[in-house]
């Protein structure tokens, strides 16, 4: 985040303040998108295929980065962005860089507090574009916050219950205020050396002995780094486990006409874990209302508008995320082949890998594995319910050209061919 927001006279430490009992909050869960200039913009947008999860802690600034990540270290706008690298590393489509320099973040975050709105880290960056949740206590002004930033739109906003713990829950010393030197490099020492992998490839001896410090004393540093670092997550792990007021599953549910056919929505938090496609209404359902929703229901209905900008959670193998984020860049009323996509992500042989990643797809039609059919013709497979012929209806809603062609021998396909452009504009 490189845009400045004006900055706090006095701005207060984000410690962990005593809950008032007699006081009840009432927190507000708000997403944005935003187009913040600066390095991870010009990044994201010169590489499309991208994602950068970028989490501020206070003068260092972590990325974790997915998909296109090839010699990312020596990108342009990483070499130029005034900031030292001071790690980096990658697995299969998957890299970490940390840098330290800069304070923009810090001095946002500080001034978002003091308007009664907390940074739910990450900051998702995606073609060009940060997505960036908050928590709102009561008197927040969610208009004038996001007056605040360039180009800002609502992606989502939804209240949470009553809660008599203060601010606790949504304050965090996520900038490791209390973190020494000698701790951090204790901790960078500890994983540079294997301590924490699974099996272990170094002792505490042994880490210490590169050091040049005593056991004892690395071990106690060691200890308080983790403590802080412990501390410091604990808001997001909450959310993950689903605990009382933090994020946790909810279905949506809404019955569509022109499918006919129930679309379920499973949120979590602020992003999308789910969309699938059923006969029934889901038990326990939170009801029909969601922004998500109807935005989904919109585009069955009339084949326009972009959900690109849906954000998800996935959890999918690597190469399933890479091709399930390729298939968010072809536009309605276009199709490509199984083995043109591969041939795009430079896997020209893993056509049938590409075809169960769309098999396994987790929120279809948000992810539209309805554009990708067989070299051999035809509209091929459809794994959500309706097959085929729910595949067909949503081709035609958003203006592909069918039409049907007999076998050969006269006999008709069980499937119809699809007759339109190839997404061209993404080769």
């Amino acid at each position: 985040m490189d845009e400045t927001v004006a900055k706090p006279m006095h701005p207060e430490p984000m410690g962990t303040i005593a809950p008032d009992p007699r006081r009840n909050t009432m927190a507000t869960y708000l997403t944005f998108a935003t187009r913040m200039a600066g390095p991870l913009q010009d990044l994201t947008e010169r590489r499309p295929r991208l994602s950068i999860d970028a989490y501020p802690l206070e003068r260092l600034l972590l990325l974790r980065c997915f998909g296109q990540v090839e010699q990312l270290e020596d990108a342009t706008e990483i070499r130029n962005s005034g900031r030292e690298l001071l790690y980096h590393a990658r697995v299969g489509d998957e890299g970490t860089l940390l840098l330290e320099g800069g304070g923009d973040e810090a001095d946002i975050i500080a001034s978002l507090a003091e308007q009664n709105a907390h940074l739910l880290p990450p900051i998702r960056w995606q073609r060009g574009e940060a997505l960036v949740s908050l928590v709102l206590e009561n008197g927040a002004d969610s208009q004038s916050l996001l007056a605040q930033f360039p180009q800002a739109r609502l992606v989502s906003k939804r209240q949470a219950a009553n809660t008599p713990r203060g601010r606790s829950p949504l304050s965090s010393p996520l900038f490791l205020p209390k973190l020494t030197e000698k701790q951090a490099r204790a901790l960078l020492a500890a994983h540079d050396a294997g301590y924490y992998e699974f099996p272990r490839k170094a002792t505490t001896e042994e880490v210490s002995l590169s050091l040049g410090i005593a056991r004892s004393t690395f071990e106690q540093h060691l200890n308080r780094a983790e403590h802080h670092v412990v501390r410091a997550l604990l808001p997001m792990v909450r959310m993950r486990a689903g605990r009382e007021g933090d994020e946790a599953l909810e279905v949506y549910s809404r019955f569509s006409r022109e499918l006919g056919l129930y679309v379920h929505l499973e949120v979590l938090g602020d992003r999308v874990a789910a969309v699938r496609l059923a006969r029934k209404a889901p038990a326990g359902s939170a009801g029909s209302d969601h922004p998500y929703l109807a935005r989904i229901l919109e585009h069955i209905r009339t084949g326009r508008g972009d959900l690109t900008d849906i954000p998800l959670h996935l959890e999918v193998a690597p190469f399933e995320r890479e091709v399930l984020e390729f298939l968010r860049t072809i536009p309605p009323g276009q199709v490509i082949t199984y083995g043109e996509i591969a041939r795009r992500l430079g896997r020209p042989g893993a056509s049938r890998a590409v075809g169960t990643a769309c098999a396994r797809n987790p929120a279809v039609i948000v992810i539209p594995c309805h554009r990708v059919v067989p070299k051999s013709g035809g509209l091929g497979e459809y794994s959500s319910e309706g097959g085929p012929e729910t595949k067909r209806k949503l081709l035609e809603r958003e203006g592909a050209r069918i039409a049907e062609r007999p076998a050969p021998g006269g006999e008709r396909p069980d499937a119809r061919r699809t007759e339109t452009k190839t997404a061209r504009a993404h080769a």
